[in-house]
C-alpha cells in the first residue's frame, strides 16, 4: 500500500464500498503513503460522514497491524534503528523541500503599501496579489502549471503567516487557495502534445482516439462534473441548509439569528458556486436570502470587512452638495427637476433626502459615463448588469427604489442610501465585472468605501476636484 498511486487508492476505496470518497481523495491527491499517514484529525477534515470516518480508520489500522505481523518473522534482515532514523530524515527533508525553498515574492510598491498598512485589499488588489503568487510559483516549479495540493497550501500559509490580517474571519485560507487555483486554471494552455496535459487527460478519461460525443451528452457531463467538482449536491449537510433556507424564506416571521449563522456556515460553498460561474438564478434559488439587502450587506462585510451601508451613507451626506454644484450638471433635466421640487419644500430632512437621491441619479454624468448602466428613472430596465430602477425620485410619498440583476428585480428598498449600497455590493457579492462605461463612477465610489488610493486618469482627477473629493489621510 505504501507505493500505491492515487488511482490505486481510489480503486481500493471502491472495493471497500467507500466509492463516495473517490472524488475527494483525487482532489487532495491521497496516495498510498499519504493514506497510511492520515491521523484522526486529517480523516475528519477529509471525510464528512462519521460512518465513513470510522470504517476508513479501521481499515487503515487493520492494514498496519497486518503489515507488522508479516514483518515480525525473522526471515528478512531486521531494520536497525539508525536505518529507520535515516529513512525518516530523508522522507521528512523531501516533504519540507518546497516549504524551505519558498519565500514570498517581492510585491509591487502599491501592494507593499497596502500590506504595510494592513488594509483589507479590494477586488483589483486581490487579483494583483494572486497574479504575482502564481507567477512566482511557476518560477519555483520550473515552468509547470500544475502545483500539488501541498504546494498550494504552503504558499497560502506563507502569505497568511506573513500578513495575518488577510485571514478574513477564519475563511481566508480557503478563499486565497481557491483564488490561486482558479488563476492557474486560467493560465494553463490547452497544448495537445504537452506531456503533463496528456497524462491528466488519460487519468480523467480523455484518451486519444475517443469518438466525438453528442451535444446533449457533453452538456450532461459538464453539469455532472460541476456538481461533483464542488461537492454541493453530494453533501447532505449543504442540502439540509439549502432546504432550510427555502422553507424559512417563505415564512412571515423569520429567525434572523439562525439565518445569519447558516449563511456564515455556507459562505465557502457560495463562493465556490459563484466563482464557478453558476447561473445567478440557481444561486438565488439555493440562497434566497441574498435578495434581502441586509444579507447582501452582511455578505459584503464577510468578504471585505467593510460596512457598506455606513460608508455609502457617509458618501452621500458628505459629497452631495459638491456633486450637485458641479458645472456639468447645470443643464441636466434631473438637476432642473430637483431645483423645482426643492422650491416647493422647506423641511430640512426632505431637502436632504432629495439631494442625496439626485446624487445617486447624477453621479455617472459627473464623470461623463453612461448613466443607463447605473440607474433607470421611470423607465424599463434593459441591461443585464446590476442597475437601479427609480420611480418618482423626488416624491417621498410614492418614491420607489429597486435593484435589478439580469433584467430581473432582485430586491426593493426604501431609500437611496440602501439602494446605492446594494448596487455596489452586488458587483462584489455576485462576482460581476464592472461595465467599462461605468468604471470611473464605481472606481470613485469604491475608493471612498475602501479608503484606498487608486490609479486615476487625469480627467478623473479633475472630476474629483470638481466634486470636492479628498483622499483619506493615512
Amino acid at each position: 500500500m505504501e507505493t500505491w498511486s492515487v488511482d490505486q487508492v481510489c480503486s481500493w476505496l471502491v472495493e471497500k464500498n467507500l466509492g463516495e470518497l473517490v472524488h475527494r481523495f483525487q482532489e487532495e491527491e491521497v496516495s498510498g503513503a499519504a493514506l497510511l499517514a492520515l491521523n484522526d484529525r486529517m480523516v475528519q477534515q477529509l471525510v464528512k460522514k462519521i460512518g465513513h470516518q470510522a470504517v476508513l480508520m479501521d481499515l487503515i489500522k487493520k492494514y498496519k497491524q497486518k503489515s507488522q505481523e508479516l514483518k515480525s518473522p525473522g526471515e528478512t534482515a531486521p531494520v536497525t534503528q539508525a536505518e529507520r532514523n535515516v529513512r525518516h530524515i530523508l522522507a521528512r527533508n523531501k516533504a519540507l523541500q518546497w516549504t524551505k525553498s519558498y519565500v514570498l515574492p517581492e510585491f509591487p510598491y502599491d501592494v507593499k503599501c497596502m500590506l504595510a498598512e494592513q488594509k483589507c485589499p479590494d477586488h483589483s488588489m486581490r487579483i494583483r496579489i494572486i497574479e504575482f503568487l502564481q507567477a512566482d510559483m511557476t518560477k519555483y516549479l520550473e515552468g509547470s502549471l500544475y502545483p500539488s495540493t501541498q504546494q498550494y497550501n504552503d504558499v497560502v500559509n506563507a502569505l497568511l503567516q506573513a500578513h495575518p490580517f488577510l485571514d478574513e474571519d477564519g475563511c481566508g485560507f480557503f478563499l486565497w487557495k481557491r483564488a490561486l487555483k482558479d488563476r492557474f486554471k486560467y493560465v494553463r494552455r490547452p497544448i495537445e502534445d504537452d506531456e503533463q496535459v496528456m497524462r491528466n487527460k488519460c487519468k480523467f478519461g480523455h484518451r486519444r482516439g475517443q469518438t466525438r460525443k453528442s451535444l446533449a451528452d457533453i452538456r450532461f457531463e459538464i453539469k455532472t462534473v460541476q456538481i461533483k467538482e464542488e461537492a454541493v449536491c453530494l453533501d447532505p449537510e449543504v442540502d439540509e441548509h439549502i432546504n432550510w433556507f427555502q422553507q424559512e424564506y417563505v415564512k412571515t416571521e423569520k429567525d434572523w439569528r439562525e439565518i445569519d449563522k447558516r449563511m456564515s456556515q455556507t459562505l465557502e460553498i457560495r463562493r465556490k458556486l459563484i466563482g464557478g460561474r453558476t447561473p445567478l438564478k440557481d444561486i438565488l434559488k439555493m440562497f434566497p436570502f441574498l435578495q434581502c439587502p441586509y444579507q447582501l450587506f452582511r455578505e459584503f462585510q464577510l468578504l471585505t470587512r467593510t460596512d457598506i451601508f455606513k460608508k455609502t451613507r457617509h458618501i452621500l451626506e458628505s459629497y452631495s452638495e459638491n456633486i450637485l454644484t458641479s458645472l456639468s450638471l447645470v443643464d441636466n433635466p434631473i438637476y432642473i427637476a430637483l431645483q423645482e421640487k426643492m422650491e416647493q419644500h422647506t423641511d430640512e430632512d426632505m431637502l436632504k433626502h432629495m439631494k442625496m437621491t439626485a446624487t445617486c441619479l447624477l453621479l455617472p454624468d459627473v464623470f461623463g459615463e453612461d448613466s443607463s448602466l447605473f440607474v433607470i428613472v421611470n423607465d424599463k430596465v434593459q441591461v443585464s448588469t446590476p442597475v437601479l430602477e427609480v420611480k418618482n425620485p423626488f416624491n417621498m410619498d410614492v418614491c420607489e427604489f429597486s435593484l435589478y440583476l439580469e433584467k430581473e428585480r432582485l430586491t426593493k428598498v426604501d431609500d437611496c442610501i440602501t439602494a446605492l449600497a446594494a448596487l455596489i455590493a452586488s458587483f462584489h457579492v455576485f462576482g460581476i465585472e464592472c461595465p467599462r462605461r461605468l468604471s470611473q463612477t464605481l472606481n470613485f465610489l469604491e475608493t471612498l468605501i475602501f479608503d484606498v488610493h487608486s490609479p486615476y486618469s487625469p480627467s478623473m482627477k479633475e472630476k474629483e476636484k470638481e466634486v470636492g473629493f479628498q483622499h483619506p489621510v493615512t
